[in-house]
């Protein structure tokens, strides 16, 4: 019985891993990032530095930040 909830216990984050589905699409964030700039009127040098800050918190949210 012990050898069968140690087996269970290996397999488990394995198996969650597995569902996890394929990785999100780094593009789709940047998408994202440029129609908030959009909407919101950001030009320029201030633009540049919203999608950089924008895509680090997409990574974030996705998922895809390196750890």
């Amino acid at each position: 019985m012990r050898y069968a909830l140690l087996i269970l216990a290996l397999l488990a984050p394995t198996a969650l891993l597995a569902q996890a589905g394929p990785a999100p699409d780094p593009a789709e964030g940047r998408k994202v990032c440029e129609a908030k700039a959009d909407r919101s009127g950001i030009t320029g040098d201030n633009r540049a530095t919203y999608l950089r800050e924008c895509e680090a918190g997409e990574r974030l949210v996705r998922g895809t930040a390196p750890r």
